[in-house]
């Protein structure tokens, strides 16, 4: 009997020590995994490096010369295909350099019955003999955009500011009368064939604002009448 008692006291004791020696093991080992899943999987960056985008809003500009615009109805399009360089991912905040090429349309609504013409001393604004429902000019470019872009991970906010510039592929004035009589009049009108301006975009979770100012006036030194154009809108 005492023989037995020892042999379980023994077995017992050795369960026990064995026991305590794989929970201190087990406990190592979460501990080292703990630490090692705190500090090894790769961070997040908030900017995917590709990225295509539709910019959409509306169109005015910064003149004395110019006649009023339907702002409403002065549309700004723009198909946006961007590459973002990521600079820094970081644990509140990652910074990357976003440019590619973008194809963009400037619609400037008329308010008044005038439409744009050649004349001898450059493109100007004259009135028409016909009630007009539409007189809009329309210009399109092949832009370059450079924007630094911040991404601050615990809001999902992000900030970008930047630069573009690009080149005119395209231009037209396209009246409507009161019959629904439609005219399409393509021409240079002595507009920059360069330009360039700032850009600065606002957003959260997919939802971004946009703003630019174009630096570069619409038409050339010498024309009698010039502005700068300014679009703002959301980007889808």
């Amino acid at each position: 009997m005492k023989t037995l008692v020892k042999t379980i006291a023994a077995l017992a004791m050795a369960i026990t020590l064995n026991f305590g020696a794989f929970a201190q093991d087990d406990e190592k080992d979460s501990s080292e995994y703990t630490r090692s899943s705190h500090f090894s999987p790769k961070k997040h960056n908030m900017f995917s490096r590709k990225d295509f985008g539709i910019y959409v809003g509306l169109n005015t500009y910064e003149s004395k010369t110019m006649p009023e615009l339907d702002n409403l109805r002065s549309r700004y399009v723009a198909l946006n295909w961007k590459k973002n360089h990521r600079l820094i991912t970081g644990n509140n905040v990652d910074v990357a350099l976003g440019t590619g090429f973008e194809f963009a349309w400037n619609n400037y609504m008329m308010k008044d019955n005038i439409r744009l013409i050649n004349t001898p001393a450059g493109a100007d604004f004259v009135d028409v003999k016909q009630n007009l429902d539409k007189s809009k000019l329309v210009v399109s470019s092949l832009n370059i955009p450079l924007m630094l872009q911040f991404g601050f991970k615990e809001s999902r906010w992000s900030l970008g500011i930047g630069a573009y510039g690009g080149a005119r592929i395209g231009s037209y004035v396209k009246t409507k009368d009161e019959n629904g009589t439609k005219e399409h009049f393509k021409s240079a009108y002595n507009l920059n064939k360069f330009h360039y301006g700032l850009a600065a975009e606002l957003g959260r979770e997919g939802f971004t604002l946009f703003a630019r100012y174009e630096r570069t006036p619409l038409f050339n030194d010498n024309n009698p009448i010039n502005g700068n154009a300014i679009s703002f809108g959301i980007r889808l």
